[in-house]
């Protein structure tokens, strides 16, 4: 006897492979800052900060900006070269440099001359926000800063956007003899997602002229913003276009 059998059609299932999760990360490649390079606060008549001297942090009220995927409206500006985004205390100021990312503090900094610096010794340091009419951004310049216990000065810049986008660089002006420690980096709140630049003689050393783009992706990585820290209100003016033992 034939038997004959009908079969149920059979649904064919592509299986696909799923992209791989973006990781978070932040990257330093070299990137034009809004001025094209350098540009001294000085000539817009903005004023020194005071208090800054060695070891110090001052902490500054600012326009919102973006960094890491969250907005933050404070900032916390260390005399050794680096800022404290959202802020700091003196637990945040350090001489002593690291490779990026760090899990110790001075976490969620952007960091384009991480080294022992001393305005005791001479230099100035200036923030103001500038606008070209159409964009705007927070400027810190660190003005003919010397090293600790150096004869050797230091002069460099981060440009921030303040216009709802992250918009970051840094930018060199004339740097004397280069410290043996040294970073050129940024890192986030959490610590674990950062990026080196330079570090103690590894990697492309900073010099007058050069202009570096800081981006993060995917970022933040489950880390809430750290309470404003105010002290100061921020100026506006117009744009018209281990580390060694310190020493006693």
């Amino acid at each position: 006897m034939n038997v004959s059998r009908i079969l149920a059609p059979v649904a064919f299932v592509v299986l696909t492979a799923s992209p791989a999760l973006a990781m978070p990360s932040i990257s330093i490649e070299p990137g034009d800052s809004p001025a094209g390079g350098y540009l001294p606060l000085s000539v817009f008549g903005i004023a020194p900060t005071a208090g800054m001297g060695d070891e110090s942090i001052v902490n500054f009220t600012t326009p919102s900006f973006v960094f890491g995927g969250e907005t933050w409206g404070s900032v916390g500006i260390s005399s050794n070269g680096y800022l404290k985004v959202g802020g700091g205390t003196s637990a945040d100021s350090s001489f002593a440099n690291t490779a990026l990312p760090d899990a110790s503090s001075p976490k969620n900094i952007l960091a384009p001359f991480w080294t022992d610096l001393d305005f005791g010794l001479g230099g100035a340091f200036r923030i103001a926000t500038l606008t070209d009419g159409v964009n705007t951004w927070l400027v810190s310049d660190w003005a003919g800063v010397h090293g600790f216990g150096s004869a050797q000065t230091y002069t460099f810049q981060i440009w921030i956007g303040v216009n709802g986008i992250e918009d970051i660089t840094f930018t060199y002006g004339p740097l004397g003899a280069l410290p043996a420690d040294l970073t050129v980096g940024a890192q986030d709140a959490s610590g674990t997602v950062g990026d080196t630049w330079y570090y103690n003689g590894t990697g492309t050393a900073p010099f007058n002229g050069l202009q570096l783009r800081v981006s993060s992706l995917d970022l933040p990585v489950d880390v809430p913003e750290p309470a404003a820290l105010a002290l100061f209100g921020l100026g506006v003016a117009g744009l018209g276009f281990a580390r060694r033992r310190k020493a006693a």
